[in-house]
């Protein structure tokens, strides 16, 4: 393994020294009607009610930490058109160090102003593939740090922290369910269960046609695909990270695929039954348990990712579960 491996007792430090701005999420039991009301086995890691309203602050602010002070004053630029931007902008905010974030042109009005609103600036780039560019002629002509938020262990040791929180609400959890894109998330929290119980199952879910890292793990090498089209457009990796997928392969169980209704469902199910707001990638850990395709009597815990979503989503989502 490589000496950029993450290891329990870096997730651990990372944890340890999170601000309290970063929230503590509870575990909400999910049933799927009156009858299961008491005897849930399934539970939602309620990340969508994270500050920001997703997971992505618990990274944003670990890599402030590690920020020395010269670093610090020099300030980052990444890419994101979502829930990193917006993590970061809070971040930015909070500890005063600059945040400069590449978006796409065609990134939607309402993901910019959020982001600046919560104290990042903006740039956007001509197209999905000049964001890369974009962010290193930043860095190179501002002295700022350009960050690979796909390759940086620093991404996953700060996701860990779910992992930890997770054991320590339900130390009883059988099986963790979990999100992949590129991998951060689910490598951080695999690494971190299992520190505290290796008989722990944690698994990756994706969408169908977001399959990115199931292909990848299927030929046993990170895969770029050709064909993405899903709801979930927080999980929009079309291949996974180099060093988050060295750690799937030594950590993680199975990946599993959810279809679009499935989502919808989860979507469904979720803001009925407990009253969740998640977004389609938020969902897709809940699709897996309610849809069977893992089994639904492991006493399993779900991380709804996010919840950033709008009400056109809102609205095809609930129509594609009662279809």
């Amino acid at each position: 393994m490589s000496e950029l491996t993450i290891t329990p007792e870096k997730i651990e430090d990372a944890a340890s020294r999170l601000p309290p701005e970063v929230r503590y999420t509870p575990l909400i039991p999910v049933s799927r009607g009156s009858e299961e009301v008491g005897e849930e086995k399934l539970f939602a890691k309620a990340e969508n009610l994270q500050i920001t309203g997703s997971y992505k602050p618990r990274s944003a602010f670990h890599i402030i930490n590690t920020l020395t002070s010269e670093q610090r004053k020099r300030g980052l630029v990444l890419s994101s058109s979502g829930n990193f931007a917006q993590a970061f902008g809070y971040a930015s905010a909070v500890t005063g160090v600059p945040v400069t974030i590449v978006m796409p042109n065609f990134t939607a009005t309402i993901k910019v102003e959020a982001t600046r609103r919560y104290g990042a600036e903006v740039v956007l780039c001509e197209g999905f593939e000049n964001r890369e560019p974009t962010v290193e002629e930043i860095a190179l002509d501002r002295g700022m740090i350009a960050l690979n938020t796909y390759e940086n262990p620093e991404v996953m040791i700060g996701h860990g922290s779910i992992g930890l929180e997770i054991v320590e609400q339900l130390p009883e959890v059988t099986t963790v369910l979990v999100p992949i894109s590129s991998g951060g998330l689910v490598s951080g929290v695999a690494v971190a269960a299992k520190s505290r119980n290796p008989n722990i199952r944690v698994v990756g879910v994706q969408p169908q046609y977001a399959n990115a890292a199931y292909v990848s793990w299927q030929k046993g090498r990170v895969t770029t695909i050709d064909h993405w089209d899903s709801m979930a457009d927080a999980l929009s990796a079309r291949k996974p990270g180099i060093l988050p997928f060295r750690h799937l392969k030594e950590y993680l169980d199975d990946i599993v695929l959810v279809s679009e209704k499935d989502i919808a469902r989860a979507f469904s199910t979720l803001s009925l039954r407990t009253k969740i707001i998640a977004e389609p990638g938020g969902a897709v850990a809940t699709a897996a348990f309610l849809s069977g395709i893992v089994s639904d009597t492991d006493i399993t815990v779900a991380i709804v990712s996010g919840g950033n979503t709008d009400l056109v989503t809102v609205r095809k989502m609930m129509d594609l579960a009662e279809s």
